[in-house]
């Protein structure tokens, strides 16, 4: 069953550029040792200029030194560098004798500061190898296709039998044309919506499926310690981000590796929201340093630029649809405890050795469900939409000179606080994609009627209410379901007409069916099913409230509730 909006692929779309060696990727990886050193005096200069003088250095040096002396006496992951305890406790020996013999240079501290930002850039760069990135290209959908192919995991012997259409399965929609067309014309930026650990994988295949290179990617440092991710992260691009460093040099530094590669022409891909949707709700706040890091790439370019033509740089918003998330149980517990002011556990990685992480992806791909990706309409670096050309453009459709955004009485000039409010500008035209390009799935549809319908029946909007009601009074008789649902998709369809939701084949479903389908396909492998339909009586029992509210929270936002 088609769950997208307008046509899914036919077909993959062949290579935008067929020679890898021509690809952003693979340049910028050869050159890795001369990016290291520019990255380093960048990241140098751009601390210098804000702390010059000795007191201020050696206080940023310090600071930098606690926290990482704090971070190591943690816990140890298997990738930190054996010599981290000896390295920082060099630096703090040396910085105790400056500051006992201070002389007002700083020639001392700069050196320090040098060996630091050195020593974290080499961390994070990161390195392709084209020969690992063909095999991944046949590795991923060899496995998608089989994996695709069983409806259980314990039929995975059928895995190895009777070949699958992949993109029966997957669901490829929105611009992916133009998203091709502005690849050969400029730097690309995805940012899709995360909320499961299978997103990288997803969102890899899918760029990979519409005919273009390999992009740049941060990943957390605590992946590299799976050796099976490791194996391929570390020679397909991605760059290290280790999220317990938060001193200001580990963050100017990582800032300007992004900065750099960028504007040397580095496709890249972050995930705005800078973790998983521990609600299942769709992205509302992003995250903006690493947004930060193209702006100033493109601001480069448009004042290295020796005439009226610079690279530009777009901003392709993209979401991750999906029928179930295996995750959601542990996902909704995090957020609840979070937003309930209980004490908050951070869950263990489960997904901490390879064998985990194979059991994760099989059963996430053995279970009978479909999902789609949608590419959203690209956008300037400030949020505008671009014509096929790239060229931006008002509310009103006509033409931008974006140079005049970085102007200041006619002049080119830096503005942090300028700056900052683009970000920001950019960020809520990101959100506002995310929410056009949500696609609406039966799952989805059913869990967002019963857990409204509930909320009506006992007239409560209390949520914790809600979640402890005995089992008694979870069940919702058929017929009140089925109309609350049909005046639900109903809305849908009108919301669709307006492009303010994407939804696919659910929309001509009968209500009856899409009922069925969809409390067939929601939670599947949870340990308890969230809703069921009583044999008997034909009610609506909901067993699961947490995970209900996880599924029901991705249709929040849209006003369906005066529908229930």
């Amino acid at each position: 069953m088609d769950e997208s909006n307008g046509n899914a692929l036919e077909e993959l779309f062949p290579q935008i550029l067929p020679s890898i060696d021509d690809w952003p990727i693979s340049r910028i990886s050869k050159a890795r040792k001369e990016i290291i050193a520019e990255v380093t005096e960048k990241t140098l200069q751009s601390i210098l200029s804000q702390n010059g003088e000795e007191k201020q250095l050696q206080a940023v040096l310090a600071k930098a030194v606690y926290m990482e002396k704090s971070r190591i006496n943690g816990k140890a992951w298997s990738v930190d560098p054996k010599d981290d305890k000896e390295f920082w406790g060099n630096v703090q020996k040396k910085l105790v004798e400056l500051e006992a013999y201070s002389d007002g240079k700083i020639d001392d501290e700069k050196e320090i500061l040098r060996n630091i930002i050195e020593r974290y850039v080499s961390e994070i760069a990161g390195h392709f190898d084209k020969n690992t990135y063909r095999f991944a290209n046949r590795f991923v959908p060899f496995a998608f296709n089989r994996l695709l192919n069983s409806t259980r995991s314990r039929e995975f012997v059928r895995l190895f039998r009777n070949k699958k259409n992949l993109l029966k399965r997957i669901h490829l929609v929105g611009e992916t044309e133009q998203v091709r067309n502005l690849a050969q014309k400029g730097t690309v930026i995805v940012v899709p919506t995360h909320i499961s650990n299978i997103d990288s994988i997803t969102i890899g295949w899918a760029i990979s499926a519409i005919g273009l290179p390999a992009f740049l990617y941060g990943a957390g440092l605590n992946l590299f310690s799976v050796r099976f991710l490791a194996y391929f992260m570390k020679r397909l691009g991605a760059y290290k981000v280790d999220r317990r460093k938060k001193n200001s040099i580990y963050l100017e530094t990582l800032k300007m590796y992004s900065t750099v590669v960028i504007a040397k022409g580095g496709h890249s891909l972050f995930f705005p929201g800078g973790t998983r949707s521990r609600s299942g709700e769709l992205e509302k706040s992003l995250k903006l340093g690493l947004l930060g890091t193209a702006l100033e790439a493109q601001r480069q370019h448009i004042v290295g630029a020796a005439d009226d033509h610079f690279e530009k740089i777009f901003v392709v918003p993209v979401t991750l649809n999906y029928s179930f998330v295996i995750e959601a149980p542990l996902l909704i517990d995090e957020h609840l405890k979070n937003v309930g002011k209980e004490r908050y556990f951070v869950q263990a990685d489960r997904y901490s050795s390879s064998y985990k992480l194979v059991r994760f992806l099989v059963k996430f791909f053995t279970a009978s469900a479909d999902f789609t990706i949608a590419f959203g309409k690209p956008m300037d670096i400030f949020g505008n939409k671009v014509n096929e050309d790239g060229l931006s453009l008002d509310a009103h459709g006509a033409p931008i000179d974006i140079r005049d955004y970085f102007k200041s009485k006619g002049q080119l000039r830096e503005d942090q606080q300028r700056d900052s409010e683009y970000i920001r500008m950019l960020s809520e035209s990101i959100v506002q994609s995310f929410k056009v390009n949500n696609v609406a799935m039966p799952a989805h549809i059913v869990a967002f009627t019963a857990f409204s319908l509930l909320e009506k029946i006992h007239h409560t909007s209390d949520l914790y209410s809600i979640l402890r009601m005995p089992a008694e009074f979870r069940r919702i008789p058929y017929n009140q379901f089925r109309q609350s649902v049909q005046q639900v998709q109903e809305e849908l369809v009108r919301l669709e007409e307006k492009e303010d939701i994407r939804l696919g084949a659910l929309a001509t479903l009968d209500s009856d069916e899409l009922i069925k389908y969809g409390t067939k396909s929601l939670g599947i492998y949870h340990a308890k099913k969230t809703l069921l339909i009583d044999k008997k009586t034909k009610d609506i029992i909901c067993q699961d409230m947490k995970t209900l509210l996880f599924y029901h929270n991705r249709l929040k936002g849209y006003g369906l509730e005066k529908f229930v």
